[in-house]
């Protein structure tokens, strides 16, 4: 049996991209050895070097394989399943409506922008607008989802076993079982500084002067520019990519589809400060606008409020008269302190409270070194992503040391591998039943791939 050992050599990993398992990462080193033109046609889909090209940018980690030919070859078996799925969900007509799309979109480009630091940069870097770049993505992205709701129906039935879990892990070589980097379960407190009247007041004044001075002819771009708190939008003018029904908060998506296409809101409050919103278009339930952010400025009467109170929870902890999970539900921010968990930080990867040392913020293994195993730390003032301040206190819940996988300390993990090789199992029977059911016909006669000479079946 074969084991891929990821994520720093944690545990075993299948990586399912197009429903099939990878050995490797393809780096942006691996050599073309194709000319343009197609590489593949399964049933009426037709995998062209472009779709090569970028799937081969979207895996890479700066790493290539040594045998890069069998890479090629894996990389391209990928794509034929994909199309093999893709065609398979069009026939059953599996439902992807076009606001989920658009959704995904969004959703991407949001990413991207956060990473390029502007929609300006992003265009930039692009070489094309958004709206240039949605197009072009459009149909892939709805491929891509289709297939991800081939998968999904294949494995929904799947499910795994306490007995199948040991089975699994018992498969596993004595050489083969990895070691457990360095894990921990933390947790956070956050508190929030008051917002005088005084500053309140003073905010909803300043919107409401940009507002009129908007009315009256200056331009809402230059005034989002000059005065906007939001980092993400601020540099565009108060332009925000196009968003439908639950993307944003609802106070803020309730205005957005409340106003007429070209008119300004009155100012309002969401959980990140005071606005005034600009529709500039609406399509269907989708809406393109443009906003103003303005948060009122916190008092140094408002600081010591804060550190006085976070000083008094703190305390009560060291004291026990109060329990961390307690303190979190009642005290900590609602919308950042993630109360339903008990403030504890999750290892995105698997959902799981257990998560990596490595994972975590600098900032926040700064305060984790200095703890042992159920401390807390002091109030000490952070800044959010949005650019508020809070006191904030962390809980060093657990510190487990590096180890050999096993079944107590690592059952979650395993199971999550366990269920992941039977899923992959289930997918590859489907693939042997659909191979032989489709037209397909490969291009790629140059190089020596002894796994994709099974797929040819015209």
């Amino acid at each position: 049996m074969r084991i891929n050992l990821v994520l720093r050599g944690l545990v075993y990993s299948i990586i399912l991209i197009g429903s099939i398992k990878l050995k490797g990462q393809i780096g942006p080193a691996l050599p073309p050895k194709y000319v343009d033109g197609i590489l593949a046609v399964v049933g009426e889909k037709v995998i062209l070097n472009s779709d090569f090209e970028t799937e081969k940018v979207q895996l890479s980690r700066g790493q290539s394989l040594k045998d890069t030919n069998e890479a090629y070859c894996e990389l391209l078996e990928n794509l034929i399943v994909r199309k093999l799925m893709l065609s398979q969900a069009e026939l059953d007509s599996l439902p992807i409506n076009d606001d989920r799309v658009e959704a995904e979109i969004d959703n991407r480009i949001r990413n991207f922008q956060r990473q390029a630091g502007s929609i300006a940069d992003l265009e930039k870097y692009l070489g094309k607008t958004i709206q240039e770049f949605k197009s072009e993505i459009r149909p892939k992205m709805r491929e891509q989802l289709l297939s991800q709701e081939m998968q999904s129906k294949i494995t929904s039935g799947v499910r795994i076993s306490p007995k199948e879990v040991q089975q699994f892990y018992d498969e596993i070589p004595n050489d083969s079982i990895p070691i457990v980097p360095t894990e921990v379960e933390v947790a956070q407190l956050l508190i929030e500084l008051p917002i005088s009247e005084i500053a309140t007041d003073f905010t909803i004044g300043q919107l409401q002067d940009l507002r009129k001075r908007i009315l009256k002819g200056e331009s809402f771009e230059k005034l989002a520019r000059a005065y906007s708190m939001d980092p993400g939008s601020k540099i565009n003018g108060g332009l925000l990519p196009e968003f439908g029904r639950g993307e944003m908060v609802s106070q803020f998506e309730r205005m957005a589809f409340k106003l007429k296409e070209d008119s300004l809101s009155d100012v309002f409050k969401t959980d990140y400060g005071y606005h005034i919103l600009k529709l500039l278009k609406r399509k269907g339930e989708r809406v393109l606008a443009a906003h103003i952010l303005i948060r009122p400025e916190n008092t140094s009467d408002d600081f010591l409020k804060a550190s006085n109170r976070a000083d008094s929870i703190w305390t009560k902890l060291e004291s026990k008269s109060i329990d961390w999970c307690g303190a979190v539900k009642s005290m900590s921010s609602e919308k950042l302190g993630n109360r339903g968990y008990c403030g504890f930080l999750t290892d995105e990867s698997t959902g799981m409270q257990k998560t990596l040392f490595e994972a975590l913020s600098t900032d926040i293994k700064v305060v984790v070194e200095k703890l042992k195993p159920g401390e807390y730390s002091k109030p000490a003032i952070i800044q959010t992503p949005d650019g508020r301040s809070m006191f904030r206190i962390i809980y060093l819940k657990t510190f487990i040391a590096p180890h050999q996988a096993n079944l107590i300390q690592d059952y979650s993990r395993i199971q999550i591998e366990a269920e992941a090789r039977k899923k992959q199992q289930v997918i590859d029977k489907w693939v042997e039943k659909y191979r032989s059911k489709s037209f397909i016909k490969l291009y790629t006669r140059n190089f020596n791939c002894e796994r994709l000479k099974k797929w040819e079946n015209e």
